[in-house]
């Protein structure tokens, strides 16, 4: 697997930028924010079109001559973007016509040699799709209309967008690959260099020494693994400066072409809310996530610890844990082989037989709710997908399913099949007989 492709979305300030983000990611939640202010944001999130999966970085707003204070570090991070972008989607309103900063943007746009995409936002009458022409003056070929708030012509755009994006070739990697992120100075490049056994990275007491993601190929028990060592993920902050914004672009990335994410945490000290934070987006992700506890040496209160990381994250009680010493070495070597089990689980394939016998006994020994006196009766269920695996359902009531039985079921499954480390879905639906 590699990293994703990237798209960037640039453009003036209130011409629809972050409308048109939200359209493309879904509703799927924002991995990074930045500095707060409707022009200011700068967001990150995973996107799927036509099968493909690919990152979308929405920058802020540029307002030229504008009273901003922000504004020379907005340009920065867009200037950052296209650094990190395989395509860029620039975005103007059609009812401002074509602006002067239209035309400065398309001129930086165009010095990347980028593949871009001219999406003309707002057009959502006869009246307004007569103007899209005017467009053609920025000299980026083909203006794309469209009305992000309604979704028109965002699926035409999106097609063109995909097929350029880059494709794994058939030279690539296709083995496992894991992410090893987490909060900076925690220990990831020291126990990058005890796993490959060799001084590869620069390792100091500096946090965020590694600023971009570097891999490694390491060899355990016949199987070759991939491994990044991702640039610190800090915690989110109003000063956060532009090239540590992009390294974080850059570590997202690398988790979000992953199998496995081991998220390691510092263990002189309690889980932290941005442990927690990178956790939980690799398990939305849907990545195989492996807990990384680091600094054993220095005495740690393994139970006690182990209940306050669930306590922060309740998925966390699905997750292997495992304490070590990158320094030392103590405890290491259990590392590489619960990543690889968690990577083979997380490819499971759960055979309907065996799946629908699991289903069967959880609800025989706990009979499922009958509210208003009529009970909910299962029938049948089967994988639907892996990498991670989700599974299907059919029940005849699934609106009247409540979350603790839900999760019942759940944690029954997870039992039954031994599916530690790699997140479960598990869509209900209806059928009558």
């Amino acid at each position: 697997m590699s990293t994703l492709p990237t798209v960037a979305i640039v453009g003036r300030v209130n011409v629809g930028k972050s409308t048109l983000f939200n359209r493309i990611v879904g509703g799927r939640m924002a991995i990074v924010d930045g500095s707060p202010g409707i022009t200011r944001d700068r967001k990150m999130a995973t996107a799927n079109w036509a099968g493909y999966d690919f990152l979308v970085i929405d920058t802020g707003g540029l307002d030229p001559g504008g009273e901003d204070v922000f504004q020379a570090s907005i340009r920065k991070q867009v200037e950052f973007a296209l650094e990190e972008a395989d395509a860029v989607i620039l975005v103007v309103d059609v009812t401002a016509g074509v602006h002067p900063y239209d035309e400065e943007a398309a001129e930086l746009v165009r010095k990347t040699g980028l593949p871009c995409f001219l999406a003309v936002n707002k057009v959502d009458s006869d009246r307004t799709m007569e103007l899209v022409d005017e467009f053609y003056r920025l000299g980026l070929g083909k203006p794309w209309p469209l009305s992000a708030i309604h979704g028109h012509g965002s699926g035409d755009l999106l097609d063109q967008v995909v097929d350029v994006l880059p494709r794994a070739g058939a030279e690539e990697y296709r083995g496992l690959s894991l992410a090893v992120a987490g909060r900076p100075n925690v220990g990831k490049s020291s126990l990058v260099n005890r796993l490959c056994g060799t001084e590869r990275n620069i390792v100091n007491e500096t946090p965020g020494t590694t600023r971009d993601s570097i891999d490694t190929f390491v060899r355990w028990g016949g199987e070759t693994v991939r491994i990044v060592d991702t640039a610190g993920l800090r915690r989110k902050a109003r000063k956060m400066d532009d090239v540590e914004f992009y390294s974080t672009v850059r570590s997202w990335k690398s988790m979000a072409g992953a199998d496995v994410v081991l998220v390691m945490m510092d263990g002189s000290e309690y889980p932290v809310q941005q442990d927690v934070r990178i956790a939980a987006k690799a398990w939305e992700m849907g990545k195989g996530v492996v807990i990384g506890v680091n600094k054993v040496d220095l005495g740690i209160d393994r139970e006690t610890w182990i209940g306050a990381i669930v306590q922060r994250f309740n998925q966390a009680r699905f997750m292997p844990v495992l304490f070590f010493s990158a320094l030392t070495g103590k405890g290491t070597e259990k590392i590489l082989p619960t990543v690889i089990r968690v990577g083979e689980t997380r490819k499971i394939d759960l055979k309907t037989p065996e799946l629908n016998r699991v289903l069967t006994r959880a609800v025989e020994k706990v009979s499922p709710p009958s509210p208003r006196g009529k009970q909910v009766k299962f029938f049948y269920a089967t994988q639907i997908k892996k990498e991670p695996p989700r599974i299907l359902i059919f029940v005849n009531r699934p609106d009247d399913i409540p979350d603790n039985y839900r999760k019942y079921i759940e944690n029954s499954l997870r039992e039954g099949f031994d599916l530690q480390g790699v997140p479960l879905g598990i869509i209900y639906r209806r059928r009558k007989h």
